[in-house]
């Protein structure tokens, strides 16, 4: 909160206003500009969200036949085909994110778990798309194996997140 709206005490713990500590940001400010703007954040959603609907299109196949099932297929053709684009792009932004955050990479373990996770993630992707686009959907087997993969996908996606989840507010000072 600014200085200028707070009151005689703190509104969250009740502490005298003369009790107050000025806090300074130990960041420099076009880092913190650059961080504020939650690029990484944003983008990991499309990808997750692409993963999970091609996983739960790819089931209902199972169960559909007919108009439903021919609109299933041509919906999980187009998302896969932008999935490794969406993820490829999510990847990156993540990687000028740490490297923002951290300076260097290889420093933690937990950005080099994401890191290989991620490379998992655009791999499943990108032999999702192939699985889709030249083999199709014409077999439980080729069905079964675009489940597959977008399980992983998705999969990778939920640990990306959690990494994610741990280091979400962390940086060095600079």
């Amino acid at each position: 909160m600014p200085e200028a709206g707070l009151k005689d005490k703190c509104p969250a713990c009740g502490v005298p206003r003369d009790m107050f500590e000025t806090y300074t940001d130990p960041m420099s400010e076009s880092r913190r500009r650059i961080l504020d703007l939650h690029l990484h954040p944003i983008a990991v959603h499309f990808p997750t969200a692409f993963a999970v609907a091609v996983l739960v299109f790819s089931i209902a196949i199972f169960f559909f036949s007919g108009q439903i099932e021919e609109l299933l297929i041509c919906t999980i053709k187009v998302m896969v085909l932008f999935l490794p684009l969406v993820v490829l792009i999510a990847f990156l932004v993540g990687l000028v994110d740490g490297k923002i955050r951290f300076r260097r990479l290889g420093r933690s373990h937990i950005l080099r778990t994401k890191i290989l996770f991620g490379s998992l993630f655009f791999a499943f992707a990108v032999s999702l798309a192939v699985v889709v686009w030249l083999g199709g959907f014409g077999s439980v087997i080729l069905t079964s194996i675009a489940v597959i993969l977008s399980a992983a996908a998705v999969a990778c996606s939920v640990v990306l997140a959690l990494l994610g989840m741990r280091i979400l507010n962390a940086a060095f000072p600079g």
